[in-house]
C-alpha cells in the first residue's frame, strides 16, 4: 500500500515539473510590457494628431479672418464706388448747368446787344481807373466761369478714374477671396482627414486596453497556477519525503529481525515479522496539464460620416474658463487653455467632437456641454472675459456643420 501511495506522489511531482516547463510554450499572447509600450506609441500619436488639429484650426482660422477683413474691405469698396459714381453724376449736372447759364449769357449778348452795353459801360467811366477796373471786373467774371467749367471737368476725369480704380480694386478683393476660400476648404479637408485618424486611434486604444485586461487576467491565472503548484509541489516533496523514511525504518526493522533469528538457542523465541515492503516503481503516466480558455479580442471602428454639410440658426452666447468657478477642461477632456476655440452644444443637436463654423466667429470644435446649452443654442468659448461681453448675445447665428 506504502508502494503504490509512493508511486502516485512521485507521479505527482514529475507532471508538475513538466507542466512548468511546457507552459511558456503556449503562453503566445502579447506580454503586458509590450501592451504598455504599445499603448504609450498610441496615445503619443494620438496628442500629436490633435496639437495638428488644433494647428489646423489656427490657420483655417486666420484665413477666416482674412476673409472676413476682404469681405469689409469690399463692402467698403462698393460703398467707395456708389458715392464715386453719384459724385460724378452731381458734377456732370453742375457742368450742363453751367454750360446752360454761360450759353443763355451768349445768346442774351448776341439778342440784346450785351457786347455794346459792355462798352458803354467802359466808355462811361469817369477816368481811367474807373475803366481798368470795369474791365478788370468783367474779365474776372468770365475767367471765373471758364474756371468753373474747367474745374468741374478736371474734377469729373479724376472721378472717372477714381472709378476705374475701384473697380479693379473690388475685382482684386473678390479673386483674393475666392483664393482664401479654396484654401479654407482644403484646411477643412485636412481637419476632416486627421478627425478620421483621431478616431482610428481611439480605436486602436480601445483594442490594447481590451488586450490588456486579458493579458492581466492570464497573468493572475499564471501566479496563481505557479503558487498552487508550487504548494502542491512542496507536499507531495513532503509526503515522498515521509514514505521513504517509513520505509527506512521499516527495512531497518526487517533486517534486525533478521540478525535476531539467526543467533544460536533461540528456538523457543518466536519471530513476528511483517514482510518487507518492495521499494516504489517509477510511474510512467502523464497527466493533463489542464485547459486553456480562448479569449476573442475584439475591435472598434468608428463609423465614418458623409462629407456632407448641415447648416442652422442658433441663438449664441459665450464663456471663459478664466470666470470664477470655471474649469480649464471642457466635458469632452479639452484644455481650454491650449486649444480655446471650442463651443459649447446640446449633443442632441450638434454631436460632440464635430468641427464646425461658427459666423462670425470661426472654425471651432463642438467639445463641451452645458446645464443651459439646450436645443438650437451654443455657448462660443473665448480666452477673456471682455471677448466674452463684446460678443454679448446673439441670435440667428449661422452654424455649418462640416
Amino acid at each position: 500500500m506504502d508502494s503504490v501511495k509512493a508511486k502516485k506522489l512521485k507521479a505527482v511531482v514529475t507532471l508538475l515539473i513538466m507542466t512548468n516547463l511546457l507552459f511558456p510554450m503556449f503562453a503566445s499572447a502579447e506580454s503586458l510590457d509590450t501592451l504598455n509600450e504599445k499603448e504609450s506609441a498610441a496615445m503619443r500619436q494620438g496628442e500629436e494628431i490633435s496639437r495638428q488639429v488644433q494647428a489646423t484650426l489656427d490657420d483655417v482660422n486666420a484665413k477666416y479672418a482674412e476673409v472676413e477683413k476682404l469681405k469689409e474691405k469690399i463692402s467698403d469698396n462698393e460703398n467707395s464706388l456708389k458715392e464715386a459714381q453719384s459724385e460724378i453724376k452731381v458734377t456732370e449736372q453742375n457742368i450742363e448747368r453751367r454750360k446752360e447759364a454761360m450759353a443763355e449769357r451768349l445768346q442774351d449778348i448776341q439778342l440784346n446787344g450785351g457786347t455794346e452795353r459792355t462798352l458803354q459801360a467802359l466808355v462811361e467811366a469817369d477816368d481811367f481807373g474807373e475803366f481798368f477796373n470795369r474791365a478788370y471786373g468783367m474779365s474776372v467774371m468770365q475767367n471765373a466761369e471758364k474756371e468753373k467749367v474747367t474745374s468741374l471737368n478736371e474734377e469729373k476725369a479724376k472721378l472717372e478714374d477714381l472709378q476705374a480704380e475701384v473697380k479693379a480694386t473690388q475685382a482684386t478683393l473678390k479673386d483674393n477671396q475666392v483664393d482664401l476660400e479654396s484654401e479654407m476648404d482644403s484646411l477643412s479637408g485636412k481637419i476632416s482627414g486627421l478627425k478620421q485618424q483621431l478616431a482610428e486611434n481611439e480605436a486602436v486604444l480601445s483594442q490594447i486596453a481590451q488586450s490588456k485586461e486579458v493579458e492581466q487576467a492570464r497573468i493572475q491565472a499564471e501566479a496563481a497556477r505557479k503558487e498552487r503548484a508550487a504548494k502542491e509541489a512542496a507536499e507531495a516533496k513532503a509526503a515522498q519525503e515521509k514514505a521513504a523514511k517509513e520505509a527506512e525504518a521499516k527495512k531497518k526493522a526487517d533486517e534486525a529481525n533478521k540478525a535476531a533469528n539467526t543467533k544460536p538457542d533461540t528456538s523457543n523465541d518466536s519471530s513476528t515479522g511483517a514482510g518487507t515492503t518492495a521499494p516504489p516503481a517509477e510511474s510512467t503516466d502523464t497527466g493533463n496539464s489542464g485547459n486553456t480558455g480562448n479569449t476573442d479580442n475584439g475591435s472598434n471602428s468608428g463609423n465614418t460620416g458623409n462629407n456632407g454639410s448641415k447648416t442652422l440658426y442658433v441663438e449664441s452666447t459665450a464663456y471663459s474658463y478664466t470666470e470664477a468657478g470655471a474649469s480649464f477642461y471642457t466635458a469632452t477632456g479639452i484644455d481650454l487653455r491650449k486649444n480655446p476655440m471650442v463651443i459649447a452644444v446640446d449633443p442632441n443637436v450638434i454631436p460632440l467632437g464635430s468641427i464646425v463654423e461658427v459666423q462670425g466667429y470661426g472654425i471651432a470644435v463642438a467639445g463641451d456641454t452645458g446645464g443651459a446649452i439646450k436645443g438650437n443654442i451654443v455657448d462660443v468659448h473665448f480666452p477673456t472675459r471682455d471677448q466674452c461681453l463684446i460678443w454679448g448675445r446673439r441670435y440667428n447665428v449661422k452654424v455649418t456643420i462640416m
